[in-house]
């Protein structure tokens, strides 16, 4: 009868455990005789790797997943570069619109600094045809005195320059008259609360002196243009240098 000792052993490559059969053979009374040659691997031995006990991929399960990983780092890289190539172009695009609104505006400031307008350009020194205007208007809160009936008073000339400022810039800011105009005098002052004559003269050019006494200095242009000044004064109706509006008289002088 043959005796058969199983042992297991460390296996020589990974560790795991080996089933190893011995056989032993006995004689009649049942001892066992050692035979070396008897041993024998057993015909179930579990590989095992370095994944601590699982069961490896088939070769067709890991060339499937490294070709989805390829796949999935093909797609990134795809990806990658087409975000940085659409970055790209929209930094062009921006780029390029930022520099054509770079040259709109420079071309502009450059028009404007280089363009001289015809109407600008005038000698003041052929200016010399006088044209006149005389006329009055109220100041309804200016108290007349006797001092304002001397012009030449103090009180006199401290409003007559005031009121030869206020119609000197009026008319040194008209666009239409404002080359043309030369001086506002103030040279009476009467009863009425106060009533002030005034003369406007005017410089024209010698060769330009009818067309421009009929239409631009006509006696209605240069009138409106004094009212419209009073119609849209800030000052309120006690402000002592307020102008009465319909009292506004102008005659042309010659």
């Amino acid at each position: 009868m043959e005796n058969i000792e199983i042992e297991e052993y460390p296996d020589e490559i990974d560790g795991a455990p080996v089933s190893v059969v011995r056989k032993k053979a006995g004689n009649k009374d049942g001892v066992a005789n050692s035979d070396p040659g008897a041993t024998e691997r057993g015909p179930l031995i579990q590989q095992r790797n370095g994944t601590n006990g699982a069961q490896p991929f088939s070769a067709h399960e890991a060339e499937a997943q490294e070709s989805g990983k390829g796949s999935i780092k093909w797609l990134k890289e795809e990806l990658n570069e087409k975000v940085f190539w659409e970055i790209r172009l929209w930094m062009i695009i921006i780029f390029v619109f930022l520099v054509i609104i770079a040259i709109i505006f420079i071309s502009l400031a450059i028009c404007a600094a280089i363009h001289e307008d015809e109407d600008d350009i005038f000698d003041p020194s052929s200016f010399t045809f006088p044209h006149y205007f005389d006329g009055s208007f109220k100041m309804p809160n200016q108290l007349f005195t006797v001092d304002l009936a001397n012009i030449s008073s103090s009180k006199g000339q401290a409003l007559a320059a005031e009121l030869k400022t206020k119609l000197t810039d009026l008319y040194k800011s008209s666009p239409a008259l404002g080359r043309y105009f030369s001086e506002a005098e103030i040279y009476a002052f009467r009863n009425g609360s106060v009533i002030a004559d005034y003369k406007l003269t005017f410089q024209l050019p010698e060769e330009e002196k009818d067309q421009l006494r009929n239409f631009t200095l006509s006696t209605e242009m240069v009138y409106n243009v004094f009212r419209q000044f009073l119609y849209d004064q800030d000052s309120p109706e006690s402000e002592p240098m307020f102008i009465e509006c319909d009292s506004l008289q102008m005659v042309s002088g010659r």
